[in-house]
């Protein structure tokens, strides 16, 4: 019911929070996440896990059931270690997400999809990370797309697009009005802009053919790609028929590769195909 009178609204500080604690031992001074059954516990390496920011003291819980006992968190800004080789964090990190390596560690990357967000790099110095922590973290301008849109490898594209879902991790190419008169043998070409695999490839024609059916094969380069031929059947054909195939082998692209679709058959009705390719970029 809405208020029809002042209201005493209860009012916390924003920085710290107490959570019941998973059957654990935490330390004070470690990373605090929550895990996937909604208890506190310490920094690692998994995914799943929600950072709440640093643990203010020790708790033993180890011997206990989760929730007998409870953990206080503080959020804000904190020093961490920082990871080794070709995860150690930079300056040139400063304002993205950075990763939970242990309960006092972090990271640059994902490590593969392994491990979960810290929060946003502050600062790097010899004493290591500066990272924000808490809540509110990585909805922060440089974390809002991980927490609205699931991006939970923002390291790796491939898996921040498939994350996102729909067709946000596809490229869709066409090309237009390619003449399916198999005396004219006609190629049409496209420039792959991006490196992937090619996984459908559609057909559909503006009218019906005579005489015999027409084949749409396609190359990459001047390789077939395997099981990448469409036959357009003459029986019954008419305008907005879709016909598809699945390629199963040398369907691989880089950037700047020539895809190319050749006309074959016998088909002498003066009618055109518009071709879709459907790509899955891998980087």
């Amino acid at each position: 019911m809405a208020l029809a009178k002042d209201r005493h609204t209860p009012a916390r500080s924003g920085q710290q929070f107490t959570y019941p604690l998973a059957a654990a031992l935490v330390y004070a001074g470690s990373i605090g996440v929550i895990n996937a059954s909604g208890y506190l516990t310490k920094g690692a390496t998994a995914t799943g896990l929600k950072c709440v920011g640093r643990i203010s003291g020790q708790v033993d819980n180890s011997a206990g059931n989760a929730g007998d006992v409870t953990g206080n968190v503080e959020n804000g800004v904190f020093q961490w270690a920082n990871s080794a080789a070709g995860d150690a964090i930079t300056l040139a990190e400063v304002g993205t997400v950075c990763y939970i390596v242990d309960d006092q560690t972090v990271a640059k990357t994902s490590g593969g999809g392994t491990r979960s967000p810290a929060g946003i790099i502050e600062d790097v110095d010899s004493g290591g990370v500066w990272v924000r922590m808490g809540q509110d973290a990585l909805v922060a301008p440089a974390g809002a797309l991980l927490a609205a849109s699931n991006l939970s490898d923002l390291d790796t594209a491939a898996t921040a697009r498939a994350n996102l879902g729909g067709g946000a991790n596809k490229i869709v190419m066409t090309l237009h009005d390619i003449d399916l008169i198999g005396a004219n043998t006609e190629v049409k070409r496209i420039v792959s802009p991006v490196a992937g695999t090619i996984d459908k490839i559609y057909s559909v024609i503006d009218g019906a053919l005579t005489t015999g059916d027409a084949t749409l094969t396609a190359k990459i380069g001047a390789v077939a790609v395997t099981t990448g031929a469409i036959t357009v059947t003459q029986a019954g054909s008419a305008a907005g028929d879709v016909d598809s195939v699945t390629p199963s082998a040398a369907k691989t692209v880089a950037v700047g590769n020539v895809i190319s679709i050749t006309v074959g058959g016998t088909n002498d009705a003066a009618k055109f195909a518009n071709v879709t390719l459907l790509i899955t970029p891998s980087a």
